[in-house]
């Protein structure tokens, strides 16, 4: 049986993601989750370093947001801990990526102005 529901959304970093219900259980409902990189921005093709580096901004930025839900449906101590972790982590994540970012750019192999890179 397929389910009608299929929803799409890009980050500024150009990749997108497709959610597709898949089936249901009762109350529950099982998604698909699939992510959707870039090749080239504006016709230019995407340097594979770079897109990995954009692909790890988009991914801690969703860990953030992953341990300030988890934080706000948490019922004991043990889900903040780990949270907390979850958090931290994705902060030293996208402190290295932003500095190897500036570093690709001080290259020449960013494309300044735009989502990607060379």
């Amino acid at each position: 049986m397929s389910y009608p529901l299929c929803y799409s959304f890009f980050l500024e970093t150009g990749m997108r993601f497709e959610l597709n219900l898949k089936q249901t259980h009762g109350a529950e409902a099982v998604f698909q989750i699939r992510a959707f990189y870039p090749q080239s921005v504006s016709g230019i093709s995407v340097r594979a370093c770079n897109q990995n580096i954009r692909r790890t901004l988009a991914l801690v930025e969703e860990m953030i947001k992953l341990a300030d839900q988890g934080d706000e449906d948490r019922e004991d101590a043990g889900c903040g801990i780990l949270y907390g972790i979850l958090r931290d982590s994705a902060y030293k994540l996208k402190q290295l990526a932003e500095k190897e970012k500036l570093a690709h750019m001080k290259k020449g192999w960013w494309l300044s102005g735009s989502a990607g890179g060379r």
